[in-house]
């Protein structure tokens, strides 16, 4: 009489081979992957499946369902040796950046998410130019005095006074560190934007015209890894911006000392766009101050994807938005994320290499 197998034995026996053939199909696969399936389809389903169904209106991110997007603020950053480093500035949305006295750039940071930020700043005084591109959003202006242009314009117009939140009137919505010297140690924070916004808008809706938005290049689309575009403001190397490319990323990083490199937190600079627009730029006083051009148009490049587009820019006034277009008359799509908008003289101030 034949002798029945052992049951245990054969469940055994079957669930090793399963595990085995599983096994063996994994390997095959992953190593005849490229022959059937290419790098598009592949980031389609690991990246691009993802449904966005509400988009920020500053920089075209997608907000998941318990996120919103805040009104507007813009706030005047120090970006003197004595200021760095910075804080709060990997949060912003959008950031100018201008030569202002003596070449020093100052950075004009345009903040709109609903992260909790603890400290912004060093918050320095503001000039004409930065009111103009702080007015294409109806954007609530945080700064520490101005210029005397500047302080005119605020208080000789209603609307903008509305929006103005001069330190020297509304200290509430700032603090002094005692870890720095005036006037490099003026802060504020998400908190108080906060408080900001409860006292001084009456409609909180968020609504300004956005630009165009698109999803980044697929990696094999891209520039070089590496590149490093050089922004010349002055003769005073240590205020020009340098940003290295990311390909796997698709980032520019901020480069420098190394208090340009972090904010105080350890948080890289980085940008997905990096737009050089070319204007006027005079010195029109023995304090070297800038007259900047913002209305009007002029040539541009725009730099995204490792790559760089010549373009244009076109402003009407201080209320509408700044655009850019490609020498086919498009509107230039932007990566989502933080677009840097650096303001020189010439194109050929921005270098590639």
């Amino acid at each position: 009489m034949k002798k029945n197998p052992d049951i245990k034995i054969v469940i055994a026996f079957v669930l090793f081979s399963i595990i085995a053939l599983t096994a063996v199909s994994l390997i095959l696969w992953q190593g005849l992957r490229p022959f059937f399936v290419s790098e598009k389809f592949s980031i389609i389903f690991s990246e691009k499946s993802k449904s966005c169904t509400k988009y920020r209106l500053l920089d075209g991110v997608c907000l998941a369902d318990e996120e919103s997007e805040k009104y507007p603020i813009t706030v005047m950053i120090d970006n003197k040796y004595e200021a760095r480093p910075w804080s709060g500035l990997s949060f912003a949305g959008l950031v100018y950046e201008a030569p202002v006295e003596g070449g020093i750039t100052r950075f004009l940071a345009v903040f709109s998410t609903d992260r909790e930020i603890d400290k912004i700043g060093p918050v320095r005084s503001v000039r004409p130019y930065f009111i103009d591109w702080a007015m294409e959003f109806g954007a609530m202006l945080f700064h520490v005095g101005g210029s005397p242009e500047a302080l005119g314009i605020i208080s000789g117009d209603t609307d903008i006074k509305e929006l103005d939140l001069d330190q020297y009137f509304g200290g509430l919505y700032y603090w002094r560190s005692q870890d720095r010297i005036a006037p490099h140690n003026v802060y504020t924070s998400s908190e108080r934007l906060d408080k900001a916004r409860l006292a001084k808008i009456s409609d909180p809706i968020v609504d300004f015209d956005a630009w165009q938005f698109k999803e980044d290049a697929y990696e094999s689309e891209r520039g070089d890894d590496g590149k490093i575009i050089a922004v010349e403001f002055s003769n005073y190397t240590a205020y020009d911006a340098k940003w290295r490319y990311d390909k796997n990323k698709n980032i520019y990083i901020r480069e420098g000392d190394e208090l340009a490199l972090k904010e105080d937190t350890g948080a890289l600079i980085i940008a997905k766009n990096i737009a050089v627009l070319e204007t006027n730029i005079l010195i029109i006083d023995s304090m070297s101050r800038r007259k900047i051009t913002t209305i009007g148009k002029g040539d541009a490049l725009i730099f995204q994807d490792g790559k760089k587009v010549e373009a244009v820019w076109e402003k009407d006034d201080m209320w509408s938005r700044l655009r850019f277009f490609d020498k086919n008359g498009d509107e230039i799509k932007f990566n989502r994320g933080t677009t840097w908008v650096e303001i020189v003289s010439g194109v050929d101030k921005a270098t590639e290499k």
